[in-house]
């Protein structure tokens, strides 16, 4: 693979919807090798595989089906029951990436061992890796996000890595949230 192509990762629950819509862009381009996880066990993983090496770009949407992991499937049936708000696996899982614990500490503290190594091997190989978030709900915790993603005094790059989905969004969004984390993260070279 030429050295200016990046890895992709695109962690979205409702691909099939917009794959025939964002994605198209994206291969035209011709910059960009994407590969799509469905829900949260699916990306973890792709994260802890990687068939090819490393993502060099990472893009979140924020609340992710449990898959077939049990701890993911216990955690989505404790939190979406509540009824308040979305369990929001996927900010569970880019919280974990980036901090290495989870942000509902006192579920993810009664989990077993190996749960806990993979998701520090995660930690370890992802905590640097640059991350855009594309989600319904981007606004609903943007604070939150901007301060996991180190942006919390960047206006410009909060307005350019987290964008909210919404209807009638343009066919290039995804290709330009990608360019964008090109742009605000110019030093990451390929595979660190």
């Amino acid at each position: 693979m030429p050295r200016n192509i990046q890895r992709v990762l695109w962690i979205e629950d409702k691909t099939y919807l917009e794959l025939a819509y964002l994605v198209p862009p994206v291969l035209m381009d011709g910059r960009y090798d994407l590969e799509v996880a469905q829900d949260a066990s699916e990306a973890v993983d792709y994260l802890a595989r990687g068939k090819r090496g490393k993502f060099d770009l990472l893009v979140f949407d924020l609340d992710l089906p449990p898959g077939d992991w049990k701890p993911f499937v216990e955690f989505y049936k404790r939190y979406e029951r509540r009824g308040q708000e979305p369990a929001m696996l996927g900010l569970e899982l880019l919280h974990f990436l980036r901090t290495g614990r989870g942000r509902r500490r006192k579920f993810w503290e009664r989990q077993d061992g190996s749960l806990k190594a993979l998701l520090q091997i995660l930690y370890r190989d992802y905590h640097t890796t640059p991350v855009a978030v594309l989600s319904i709900y981007t606004y609903r915790v943007k604070e939150n996000l901007a301060r996991l993603l180190g942006i919390e005094n960047d206006a410009k790059a909060q307005r350019d890595l987290l964008i909210q989905k919404e209807a009638g969004m343009a066919r290039t969004t995804l290709l330009r949230l990608l360019r964008q984390m090109e742009r605000f993260y110019p030093d990451r070279q390929q595979g660190d």
